[in-house]
């Protein structure tokens, strides 16, 4: 069985890798933009002056000049040149560098720069992704994926419908999107049977708790301190997009810990003929206290590699540390506070469902 891992999942990365090689190369299948090669070997790249702000932040415009090769659309084959200016911080300028293919947008005689072509390296990422799934998991692997597939293509269509809706009724959307997201993503990888529906059913319970738990708090409080417009690029109301971030980053955690709790406890049943509700109860607790400490403190590190770059902005511009935490840090440190307090109540609803698979076995119609 091992071996058959092991072959499978290089197969999968040997076809990935071509598939890599295809989208690197591909050039044909982009029709609003036209891609284009570097054909410098050198990049002629020159300071056009250095800059330093009143804070003494100091930092550069360097400009580059690129000559293109167009390799798709109407105007394949044609030769252009570009210039590229850009600071090196980066920040919201891009560097370039010899032989990269990038996409340009021809207008009037002139190849304005879009952006690099960064495709092949998410289907790479994706091609180790998915052969280390098949050589550690096996043949469940392709329900992962499966999962997966469907979740983004559920994500996208609920995405489609927010637009159009033009935000209305954003929270009855997405809590929607979350029951259906949970569902689906459950039943594949699990297969529609009482486990499954334990675990789904705890998910529900410790997402729509905790977050009905903390909706009546910031009403009772008048949301103070809520700095709902601080949230990027929100073209729709900032209010309800928040709550929407918040129901989507409780799911993630709460489905896990369900998961794990669920089919451990599951696994204790099938195991132990003499186990009891008080036995299953302690069980359900020490996994739980084992499981909340690590779940919290990934959901922290996440938040806080997100808000990193945005507020050492903030504080190197001169701000204080109460400011920078209000305008970079406060609905992301909010919205782990909610899924933390979901991690805590799903441990309760968790052991709670898996006690009817006790109950089941007592009666011998245990089935998977």
């Amino acid at each position: 069985m091992k071996k058959k891992r092991i072959y499978a999942s290089l197969i999968v990365l040997l076809i990935g890798l071509v598939g890599t090689v295809a989208v690197y190369f591909a050039t044909a299948i982009y029709q609003t933009d036209s891609v284009a090669l570097i054909t410098d070997k050198h990049i002629k790249d020159t300071l056009v002056q250095k800059d330093k702000d009143v804070y003494g932040n100091q930092d550069e415009t360097r400009k580059q000049v690129l000559h293109l090769l167009i390799l798709s659309g109407k105007h394949k084959g044609e030769r252009y040149t570009a210039t590229n200016n850009y600071y090196p911080s980066q920040l919201v300028t891009q560097k370039y560098r010899a032989g990269q293919r990038i996409f340009v947008n021809i207008k009037k005689g002139q190849a304005a720069l879009v952006n690099p072509k960064r495709d092949w390296v998410l289907a790479l990422v994706l091609t180790i992704t998915l052969a280390l799934m098949v050589l550690l998991v096996g043949v469940k692997s392709f329900k992962l994926m499966a999962s997966m597939a469907i979740s983004w293509i559920i994500f996208y269509g609920v995405i489609l419908l927010d637009v159009k809706l033009n935000g209305s009724g954003i929270i009855l959307l997405f809590s929607a999107a979350v029951v259906i997201f949970s569902f689906v993503s459950l039943a594949i990888v699990q297969g529609i049977n009482k486990k499954m529906l334990a675990t789904w059913l705890s998910t529900l319970l410790g997402i729509f708790v905790s977050f009905g738990l903390c909706y009546l708090i910031m009403e009772l409080t008048g949301e103070t301190e809520m700095r709902f417009e601080t949230g990027e690029y929100a073209t729709q109301d900032p209010r309800g997009l928040f709550f929407a971030q918040t129901l989507l980053g409780i799911l993630g955690a709460v489905m896990d810990e369900s998961t794990d709790i669920v089919t451990s406890l599951y696994e204790l049943v099938q195991t132990k003929k003499d186990v009891t509700v008080k036995d299953m109860i302690q069980s359900g607790r020490t996994l739980g206290q084992e499981i909340m400490g690590p779940l919290i403190n990934v959901l922290v590190l996440i938040f806080i590699s997100e808000a990193l770059p945005e507020t050492i902005l903030y504080l190197r511009d001169n701000n204080t540390l109460s400011t920078t935490f209000g305008f970079t840090l406060s609905l992301g440190a909010t919205q782990s506070i909610i899924s933390a307090i979901g991690i805590v109540l799903t441990v309760v609803f968790a052991t709670g469902c898996s006690l009817w698979f006790l109950h089941e076995k007592e009666q011998g119609k245990l089935n998977e």
